[in-house]
């Protein structure tokens, strides 16, 4: 009787040990965008007000897989809008904008956050695969001028293990900075921007 209550009390703790191996918990990464330096002042001390919305309609960037994927999500811990806008303004201003301007033919800039996704997917191939997205919709104005632009970044990335929350941080912040990063390749933007 004592051997087979040993036997079930390590069938059970085995178990356990399983399924804790096969579950991942829930983390909520801290937003903070790093900005390199930039290569070249383009913006000729040009006046922009920048704001930052989110409107994503999914607050859930994803799952981090598992046995019970469904509760093993990636959210963001902080605010989105004020976790992107200050880095954003002061980038802008090292670009030579100028993002404290009170002129009355200063440009605002929306930058509006449709979609932030980093998801391991359902199908589990050799590895451990991330499917990352960003797209933000972009309303610069001036008076009664506008342009609107749409920028979009997206990519898989594969890792020999899970990524640890510190290095899954780190890989949305990048997201972050690169879809940003990318309104600034859109010549007509910097252009419409750079309008005195």
């Amino acid at each position: 009787m004592m051997v087979y209550s040993t036997l079930l009390k390590t069938c059970v703790l085995a178990a356990s040990v399983w399924l804790t191996a096969c579950a991942s918990s829930p983390q909520a990464i801290q937003l903070s965008p790093k900005f390199s330096e930039p290569s070249a002042r383009i913006g000729n001390n040009s006046p922009v007000h920048v704001r930052v919305s989110d409107q994503r309609q999914n607050k859930v960037l994803g799952s981090r897989g598992g046995t019970y994927r469904e509760t093993s999500v990636v959210t963001i811990a902080n605010d989105l809008s004020l976790a992107v806008e200050k880095p954003l303004a002061k980038h802008m201003a090292a670009m030579g904008y100028d993002t404290d301007s009170l002129r009355a033919d200063t440009a605002d800039l929306h930058v509006i956050f449709e979609s932030l996704v980093y998801n391991h997917p359902k199908e589990d191939g050799v590895g451990y695969d991330m499917d990352m997205l960003a797209v933000v919709n972009v309303v610069a104005s001036r008076g009664n001028e506008r342009y609107e632009g749409r920028y979009r970044v997206k990519r898989k990335q594969k890792f020999f293990n899970a990524p640890s929350e510190s290095h899954n941080a780190e890989l949305v912040n990048g997201l972050v900075v690169e879809v940003l990063n990318s309104m600034f390749e859109d010549p007509k933007l910097v252009g419409f921007l750079r309008k005195n």
